[in-house]
């Protein structure tokens, strides 16, 4: 079973490679296979060796650099310990500038790393040695004597000053985060990354504060390392020979790198200062693409460079090259949290394994070439005949028909060659045959063309399956193009831009000429329209379809042409009837309108003039009058002589007519409208009027005078109602909340000495109504519900009400609801509390009862209030509201709510009140 698998096997492989692949191939690939395989171990081998070198090498590296950092970063801060030290032990005296001065220069000229050392106090006060790019030594100094501009001077070898070489203006130390930071620390500290107020590097400073001995700031001590200083510690590190290290914080921004690239920016854009010049970069800013793919990785990773907590060692490709990746974390107890990453490409470690690749591959072809020469020559002398006879079969197929083959062997070489010659002569007969049909064919086809080409309109021809075949010159001139095969019957509107005349809709495909040609229809339209660019041409169709001998429909022919012309004719005639119809319609409608406008404006005007109720004069600057319109019963000073050409002196009091001259004036003058109010006797009675005037023309006035008496009247009505309401509201809240607590001071007072525990109980009741009663007071002012109604329904405000006023007396107070109680409106409510409050403050005060009974009955037509005491009583037929404020409160009251309020009493047999509600 096998055997004839694997026949089949060599039988199909047979059909789909040439004689002479077969023969040359075993040599090749057995070859090939050999040292291919010796390769591919040598690969392997190479690969897991630079593997643990990678790793080796990588820990090496972050470890000298996290070495190197720790030793960089702890000399600044050495350095402001031991000034610190000197300032305490008194050897060094902090306002004694000229001695910090050359303690600094000379400080800073052992120390190389450091860029800065400097002191600064809180009289914003800075003297400080820096160390320029170029190495010279420089002080820089800021205070009063500079007028706290920062002055850079250069000095000599003794670290005197020479001359200035820069000068900043307004500088002030207490804004830099290198002070800030340690004051509110209280301890050594490192400063944010900021830029040298040149605009020309990034510094990081190391600050320490300095106390007096009572614990107060004096000032904070800085020592700073320049960025650029770090970077080339790092350049000098073997990193690989194309590998780099770089160091950045949490946030992303570059810190140093051992790359030529500087860790910040220099803007173009104008800036105040010169540090604002630059603008730190972040590291997947950078312009280095190894830089940047490496942090591009870190992000993708981790998401975020704060979740890199321990040292990690990864892997990853840029362009099918793999890099081998260490991050370190950096981190100090001063505010240092920064990241060390190290990447080196795999192909630093790759070259000598490489090469070793390389020579091994050129063995494999040597061996390669030496085994396909040897199957060359052998296969050469086996298929040179079967190729001769191939080579001429390819030129007859490509149509040079004189082709004969000459192989003078037997057997079946022999026997094909002359097959072949034979098959030749018959394809050379045949095909001069055919290329004399070709040319007549040919010939009709042009003809057909020029034909096509010399009508005036455009053709166009679609095939069967709707798809352009052919167009002439005029049909791609109005289309833009010509016939594209690939474009549908339902795709030409789009394509070829045909869209509704006068509209921005396409055309629909169905309703085309062409298209219904294809259909079998003959159709005519003319409501299309070509775009392009920015011109329009309209355009008139005609469709035919074209069948063949059994009537199927194999072409569709549409000729269109250009109407531009005969559309603008029929455009422009229409234009002009419309406008000439409309001119007319227009000028006839203008005329009625202007007959009409003339007729309603002057009935309009004295209409309007006759309706107002209001007096009317025209006035002159001389006060004379010149026209009176005046409603029937408007009241006047002087009525007999209100007359055109009258002055209005004749007419007026002098004190009213002078006043009404000033503002006749001002309205002249200014142009404005004048408003004032006046008063007149008139029938032995006065008036209030309001006058307004306005000028009306060169040197003339209308003047309006209305009579606002019955205003001034309702206004001093509401003033009286808003006066009687604050009584009831004082009445039923302020003067019943002070009855109740004047009832409970009396009652401590009695029991002060004999019962001191129930005076404080009546104290505490008091203070409850007087906050009750002072909560009410402003809810009043404030025209709020009452505090008790905000806290429960109707009937729980009377019994809390009640509670209050007699929870230390000998009373009996009981208050019930009797029926299924519902909301009433807030008026309502709040009303029915004041009369009840009222009518218990009454038998408290007045009837001296020991009973009194509430009851507030709920029914389905009305709501019920009734209050029962076994008081005194009084004679309920002498009852006179006017006698006393709170029965006259308690009726007025009722009335708002429109309720009605009954009174029953007799001497001795206590009192009944009662007001009914109507609810529905």
């Amino acid at each position: 079973m096998s055997l004839k698998l694997l026949n089949q096997i060599v039988n199909a492989a047979s059909r789909r490679v040439s004689l002479r692949t077969a023969l040359i191939a075993p040599f090749v690939l057995q070859i090939f296979a050999v040292a291919g395989l010796l390769g591919y171990l040598s690969f392997k081998n190479g690969q897991r060796a630079v593997n643990d070198v990678a790793t080796q090498l990588r820990s090496e590296l972050t470890d000298r650099i996290k070495q190197n950092l720790d030793t960089y970063l702890d000399t600044p801060q050495r350095l402001n310990q031991s000034n610190a030290n000197a300032i305490r032990l008194g050897e060094l005296d902090v306002r004694n500038f000229a001695a910090l001065e050359a303690h600094f220069w000379h400080q800073l000229a052992l120390f190389d790393r450091v860029t800065v050392i400097g002191y600064a106090n809180q009289d914003r006060e800075l003297i400080a040695a820096e160390r320029q790019s170029n190495q010279a030594l420089t002080m820089r100094v800021s205070g009063k004597a500079t007028g706290y501009d920062l002055r850079t001077y250069t000095t000599n070898q003794q670290g005197q000053r020479l001359a200035i070489i820069n000068v900043g203006k307004h500088y002030n130390p207490h804004k830099r985060s290198w002070y800030k930071t340690p004051l509110q620390t209280g301890k050594q500290s490192w400063s944010e990354i900021y830029p040298h107020v040149t605009g020309e590097t990034l510094y990081l400073g190391a600050s320490q504060p300095v106390y007096n001995p009572d614990g107060s700031v004096e000032g904070v001590l800085l020592s700073n390392l320049n960025l650029l200083q770090l970077g080339a510690f790092l350049r000098s590190l073997k990193i690989g020979k194309h590998g780099q290290g770089f160091i950045i914080e949490r946030s992303g921004l570059f810190v140093a790198t051992s790359t030529a690239e500087a860790p910040f920016q220099i803007t173009t854009k104008p800036v105040a200062l010169p540090e604002e010049k630059v603008i730190r970069l972040k590291v997947t800013a950078s312009r280095d693409p190894l830089t940047q793919a490496t942090a591009n990785y870190l992000t993708a990773t981790f998401g975020d460079f704060h979740a890199i907590k321990t040292p990690q060692q990864l892997d990853f490709t840029i362009k099918q090259q793999r890099q081998f990746l260490q991050v370190v974390p950096f981190k100090d107890d001063r505010g240092i949290d920064w990241l060390i990453v190290v990447v080196i490409p795999e192909a630093d470690f790759m070259e000598q394994i490489d090469l070793n690749t390389r020579t091994t591959v050129l063995l494999c072809f040597a061996a390669l070439a030496v085994s396909v020469i040897m199957g060359i020559l052998t296969a050469r002398w086996i298929t040179q005949p079967i190729v001769s006879v191939s080579q001429s079969a390819k030129a007859l197929a490509d149509g040079e028909w004189e082709q004969t083959v000459d192989i003078e062997r037997s057997g079946v070489l022999g026997e094909m060659a002359r097959s072949f010659n034979q098959m030749a002569q018959q394809i050379r007969t045949s095909f001069t045959a055919m290329q004399s049909l070709n040319k007549a064919l040919s010939d009709n086809e042009s003809k057909l063309k020029q034909f096509l080409e010399a009508v005036p309109v455009g053709i166009a021809i679609l095939d069967a399956s709707g798809r352009p075949y052919y167009t002439n010159e005029r049909a791609t001139q109005l289309l833009g193009q010509g016939a594209i095969a690939s474009v549908s019957a339902e795709q030409i509107p789009a394509f070829y831009e045909i869209y509704v005349a006068g509209t921005q809709q396409i055309y629909p495909a169905e309703a085309l000429a062409v298209v219904r040609a294809l259909k079998g229809e003959r159709t005519t339209a003319d409501n299309l329209e070509v775009h392009r660019g920015d011109k329009i041409i309209p355009i008139e169709t005609w469709g035919t379809p074209v069948f063949d001998q059994d009537g199927n429909i194999v072409y569709a022919i549409v000729a269109f042409q250009d109407i531009t012309d005969r559309k603008q004719a029929e455009k422009l005639l229409a234009d002009y009837n419309e406008i000439l119809a409309q001119q007319v319609a227009e000028r006839t409608l203008e005329l009625e309108r202007e007959q009409l406008a003339l007729q309603q404006s002057e009935t309009t005007n004295r209409a309007m003039i006759s309706a107002i109720p209001d007096l009317l004069i025209q006035m002159s600057q001389d006060g004379t009058y010149l026209k009176v319109v005046r409603s029937g019963n408007f009241p006047l000073f002087n009525p007999h002589q209100l007359k055109v050409g009258m002055n209005i002196h004749d007419v007026l009091p002098p004190s009213v007519a002078q006043q009404r001259m000033e503002y006749a004036q001002q309205a002249i003058e200014t142009g404005e409208l004048q408003v004032y109010e006046q008063q007149i006797v008139s029938d032995n009675q006065v008036y209030d009027q309001e006058v307004r005037i306005a000028a009306s023309g060169e040197g003339e006035v209308l003047v309006m005078v209305r009579d606002i008496s019955d205003r001034r009247q309702a206004e001093e009505a509401s003033i009286l109602e808003e006066r009687n309401r604050m009584a009831r509201e004082i009445h039923d809240t302020l003067a019943q909340a002070f009855t109740s607590i004047i009832v409970h001071l009396d009652a401590a007072t009695q029991r002060l000495t004999l019962d001191p525990e129930a005076a404080q109980s009546h104290l505490k009741t008091g203070r409850i109504l007087a906050r009750s009663g002072l909560s009410d007071a402003r809810r009043s002012v404030e025209a709020l519900r009452p505090q008790l109604l905000e806290e429960g329904d109707l009937q729980s405000a009377l019994d809390r009400y009640a509670t209050q006023m007699f929870s230390h007396t000998s009373v009996q107070v009981s208050c019930e609801a009797i029926g299924e109680p519902y909301t009433l409106p807030s008026e309502i409510e709040t009303n029915l509390l004041r009369i009840g409050q009222e009518a218990l403050t009454n038998a408290f005060k007045y009837a001296n009862a020991s009973e009194i009974c509430v009851e507030l009955r709920y029914e389905r037509s009305h709501c019920l209030l009734q209050i029962k005491d076994n008081g005194r009583g009084f004679e309920s037929s002498l009852l006179s509201i006017g006698q006393g404020f709170g029965l006259l409160g308690m009726t007025e009251r009722a009335e708002r709510i429109g309720a009605e309020l009954t009174i029953q009493s007799h001497p001795g047999q206590g009192t009944e009140i009662i007001v009914r509600v109507q609810t529905s």
